[in-house]
């Protein structure tokens, strides 16, 4: 079973921005999608990519915007992206950033393939969806190919449009009436969504404003904190998205997967492992994590960790350690002093 598709919340905010602007109502979309709203502060947190896509399909279709993908995607570049951004944008030329973005691109999102192919004079760039054929993913992907093509403008200038694009779908009319497209030739069902460039835009030097933040430590942050590639992993990454908004059933971790609650509790059993559990598994180390610091309270804790009070949290965690937390913490700051 593959891991579950997971984004940085960078991703999601133009969206909601955009919805907050207009006076959507964002929170209500929000929970339609089952996408949870909390974790979107940290522009660094991970969120589940299937809800996302779900998100940005209920915001265009209540908001009557079409092109909603096309539009923010125009309007998005990297430096909106966080550490990922800084770190690409940290590059001498087209080539040097087209590398750090291949490099660095699996810390951004799962779920997600980009390559590169040559055709002579040529490179093509593309991007395909991996999560199941059901989800639909329109807004994503129209959202994600403008903003590839923001990459290549900044070798290739504000305005550039790509010749040739390649798009697996039928021929759309929203994409041949847009004008980021109106001089571009597309071609309806293609294998991936792709377009090309001239393979001399690469060594083109770039008039970039170097970020401030250390490269390295931006690198080692994104690596340290990207999404898993194996299921155990990605699920407790999700579980520790959910839990703040008190929504981690395993029907909710079902969703994020794209499969039903009963096919998803079946691979689990496949992989011997047990939903449960890793709720609790989470839980407790979070736990740990959180009391270290002693100006905590414990009621702020519990909520973190989705427990309707103090009290229910206390219990759980005495279950597992055999002390309370407060007692727990005692202890570690006792030791910690010696």
């Amino acid at each position: 079973m593959e891991p579950i598709p997971l984004v940085r919340v960078s991703i999601v905010l133009p969206f909601t921005k955009f919805l907050d602007q207009i006076g959507a109502p964002t929170e209500q979309l929000l929970r339609k999608a089952h996408l949870p709203s909390i974790s979107l502060d940290d522009q660094e947190s991970l969120v589940p990519l299937n809800q996302c896509f779900a998100f940005a399909e209920l915001a265009a279709r209540s908001q009557g915007v079409e092109h909603l993908g096309l539009m923010l995607g125009e309007q998005t570049n990297l430096s909106h992206l966080g550490n990922f951004g800084a770190i690409v944008l940290q590059s001498l030329t087209l080539h040097d950033l087209i590398q750090k973005f291949m490099q660095f691109h699996s810390t951004l999102l799962s779920g997600e393939k980009i390559w590169l192919t040559e055709d002579e004079e040529y490179l093509w760039l593309h991007h395909q969806y991996t999560v199941p054929h059901h989800i639909t993913t329109y807004q994503g992907k129209c959202f994600a190919l403008l903003m590839y093509i923001n990459v290549i403008r900044l070798g290739a200038g504000l305005h550039w449009q790509p010749d040739r694009l390649h798009i697996p779908t039928d021929k759309n009319t929203a994409l041949s009436s847009a004008t980021c497209f109106s001089n571009t030739q597309i071609y309806a069902n293609q294998p991936t969504y792709a377009f090309r460039f001239p393979k001399a835009l690469l060594s083109k030097p770039l008039a970039l404003k170097l970020s401030s933040l250390s490269a390295q430590t931006s690198a080692n942050h994104l690596t340290s904190t990207a999404p898993a590639t194996d299921l155990k992993n990605s699920l407790c990454q999700l579980i520790q998205v959910l839990l703040p908004q008190g929504e981690f059933s395993l029907n909710i971790a079902a969703e994020a997967a794209g499969v039903s609650a009963r096919t998803f509790q079946r691979r689990l059993e496949d992989y011997n492992l047990n939903y449960s559990q890793l709720v609790d598994q989470v839980r407790f180390e979070q736990a740990v994590n959180r009391l270290q610091d002693p100006s905590r309270p414990l009621i702020e804790i519990a909520f973190d960790l989705g427990y309707s009070d103090a009290a229910n949290f206390t219990r759980a965690f005495k279950r597992w350690t055999g002390v309370s937390p407060r007692e727990f913490r005692r202890l570690h700051l006792h030791k910690t002093s010696l």
